[in-house]
């Protein structure tokens, strides 16, 4: 198992855990304050908008990431972080929310910030990426199943020093753990290239591999219309099981346990079926989950709500070692970006556009047009079937 054979990415592997934890546990409490502080839910939606905000600057924080050494930006961003995060301790009322949304925007760059991903490229032998990705997938799902409760309990129980205290100590917890990783870096990319062809690198390089092209774009049309599932799950609730709006927290749970076995799942399927085969069968569950979820019955419904949750990861762990595997260590940064970009900003639309049609449209179409949506991504990749490209050789490969 990767876990024992590889020490380095044990350390890595913690951190991710520990930053995740930490992270997934301050945006739901940031939001929370934000609604304490002024009694609006506006001042609560600023919060998200603060964290997501930062996306849009994928591209420019890619091309930053392929001109330095990673671990030293990752280390100054947690550093940084961790301090940062203690100027909540200064807020005590709405006069001090601009802390809040300027803490939750420097959350929202990190996250953002592609450094991660890249590094693994160099620690990484190719023949580990398939596990790490399908570890690390398992392990973020996993403490996202409990890490927004402790975060929210500790703020209302101890109030937000308390909260502002969490958040540094995870991030100087996952500074040291990946201080404590040793790795040989590729080298920086040169700065020979006009900046407005670098900084397209990233979108020609996912154009000209047929294979990281097709999965883009599935994941790219298949998020532009399963983001309305975050409408329509409310309406699902309440409509179709007559359950109260918190009955939506018990989703979330459930969706998120299946979401840790799709994770563990994903690697081993992955190398028996190949990337297109396993990207289809992740489909193929959650558009079988879609269709249950219609049901009225509490069984069938949440029997769907857990093949959302298996599916969903194996189409992140077939993507996102498409992009470990077939980019150059120096395009990690541009290529994850663009892969980013393109399936967030669809997945936003989605979700404005979820939120426009659930008070025109029955939910129940709703969930069927997603689940057609998501078979026809599934038919997309098998129509004219392309060859895996040549694998890119990583620094651990060449070290070996």
């Amino acid at each position: 198992m990767l876990l024992r054979r590889n020490a380095q990415f044990r350390r890595v592997f913690a951190g991710e855990a520990v930053s995740s934890f930490g992270d997934s546990a301050m945006f739901l409490s940031l939001a929370i304050w934000a609604k304490d502080l002024t009694g609006s839910d506006a001042a609560a939606g600023g919060v998200i908008l603060a964290l997501t905000v930062p996306g849009l600057a994928a591209p420019l924080l890619g091309h930053l990431v392929d001109r330095v050494h990673r671990k030293p930006l990752l280390l100054r961003m947690y550093g940084a972080m961790a301090v940062l995060v203690l100027a909540l301790l200064a807020v005590e009322d709405s006069g001090q929310l601009w802390i809040v949304y300027t803490v939750a925007a420097a959350y929202g760059v990190l996250v953002a910030t592609p450094a991660r991903q890249a590094l693994l490229k160099d620690l990484l032998r190719s023949s580990e990426a398939v596990q790490a990705r399908s570890l690390l997938i398992a392990t973020r799902e996993g403490v996202r199943i409990v890490s927004p409760v402790v975060g929210a309990g500790v703020y209302v129980a101890f109030g937000g020093g308390a909260l502002a205290a969490l958040g540094s100590l995870t991030l100087t917890v996952a500074a040291l753990l990946l201080a404590s990783v040793t790795v040989v870096e590729s080298e920086p990319e040169p700065a020979g290239e006009r900046f407005r062809t670098a900084l397209a690198a990233g979108w020609r390089h996912v154009r000209d591999v047929p294979l990281l092209f097709r999965l883009t774009l599935a994941m790219t049309f298949f998020l532009g219309m399963v983001g309305m599932l975050e409408t329509a799950a409310f309406a699902a609730v309440d409509q179709g099981l007559g359950r109260a709006a918190a009955f939506v927290g018990v989703m979330a749970s459930v969706q998120g346990a299946g979401s840790v076995l799709g994770g563990l799942l994903a690697g081993q399927l992955i190398r028996r079926l190949g990337d297109v085969r396993t990207s289809c069968l992740g489909y193929g569950l959650v558009a079988l989950g879609l269709l249950l979820c219609v049901s009225t019955s509490l069984v069938p419904f949440l029997a769907g709500v857990t093949l959302i949750g298996v599916g969903l990861p194996f189409l992140a762990v077939v993507l996102g070692t498409a992009c470990h595997l077939y980019a150059p260590a120096r395009m990690q940064g541009r290529v994850n970006a663009v892969v980013n970009t393109a399936r967030d900003g669809a997945q936003s639309l989605s979700l404005a556009a979820g939120a426009a049609l659930i008070g025109v449209l029955d939910y129940r179409l709703m969930y069927v047009v997603m689940a057609v949506s998501t078979l026809g991504c599934a038919v997309s990749l098998l129509v004219r079937p392309v060859r895996p490209p040549e694998v890119v050789p990583s620094m651990a490969d060449e070290l070996a």
